[in-house]
């Protein structure tokens, strides 16, 4: 079975470099490999949809609808006249970077009727991002805000959580349009079906799960990163990137969709690098 320095020690050894012990034993190619390993890694996971890193899940609501129920409504006490403009809401429950509908304003009437990004202050204030309220009408009273989506073709639809593990999303198992939104760190997915099922590329690390073809593909590219900071000449770089991509348009035409994907060609380097096949 494949293991971490398995797969670096391929990489390193495509290059003509010399191979680690560990990935932590002090060498500048261990340094390197363990610096590139992670963002490489998912790379590759999201380059194609590898059977071994593939899932589905019955999806969470987000607090429920895209525009989200009655009872997730909030009331607005105040709004000041300021850039950017930081509107008072008891227990908001407001995360950054979500989007917020807010109505109802008495006096500062300007505000009503616009979907804004915000920045949570604490949990009763949040600024409403890039708008400058300094000149706008005094809050006297009322108003409201809800969570609330900016594609409008989902306001009548559903935001969900993803996964924990999610990397990249496939389909919906049944069928349905879907939409990711939001940063790294708060995305949801949009959605006008119920109780969506989502088959998804998961953040598979497990290296023992890794199927062969995706090692060949892993170590060809983890070597094109490799070729320059290990002082290797762009030509090395060049070459383990086209066969990276050599290797992907092989998984293609390959039935990667299937639990056993053997790598029929009989790779030498998979061979010298002690992997089970």
């Amino acid at each position: 079975m494949a293991t971490q320095v398995n797969i670096c020690n391929l990489a390193l050894r495509r290059l003509g470099a010399q191979e680690i012990t560990a990935i932590n034993d002090g060498t500048k190619m261990a340094d390197h490999c363990n610096e590139f390993w992670d963002y490489i890694l998912y790379e590759v996971l999201e380059d194609f949809p590898w059977n071994f890193a593939k899932k589905s899940r019955s999806l969470g609501y987000t607090s429920g609808y895209a525009f989200h129920a009655d009872s997730d409504v909030k009331t607005i006490s105040g709004i000041s006249q300021a850039d950017p403009a930081v509107v008072t809401c008891a227990t908001h429950g407001f995360l950054d970077e979500h989007t917020v509908y807010v109505y109802d304003v008495e006096g500062m009437t300007e505000v009503n009727g616009r979907v804004y990004e915000i920045e949570k202050i604490d949990a009763n204030s949040f600024r409403l991002l890039g708008i400058d309220s300094a000149s706008w009408t005094a809050y006297t009273s009322c108003g409201s805000c809800v969570r609330k989506e900016a594609e409008s073709k989902y306001h009548s639809g559903y935001s969900y959580d993803l996964p924990a593990d999610y990397l990249r999303a496939l389909y919906l198992d049944g069928g349905g349009e879907f939409e990711i939104m939001g940063s790294a760190y708060n995305r949801r997915l949009l959605t006008t079906t119920k109780d969506a099922v989502l088959v998804y590329v998961s953040e598979e690390t497990t290296t023992t799960n890794m199927l062969n073809r995706f090692i060949n593909a892993m170590a060809y590219r983890l070597a094109a990163d490799l070729a320059i900071p290990l002082g290797k000449k762009d030509a090395s770089q060049e070459k383990m990137m086209g066969m990276y991509n050599y290797v992907l348009g092989k998984s293609t035409v390959a039935d990667a969709r299937s639990e056993k994907q053997s790598l029929e060609d009989n790779d030498p380097w998979l061979k010298a690098g002690n992997f089970s096949i």
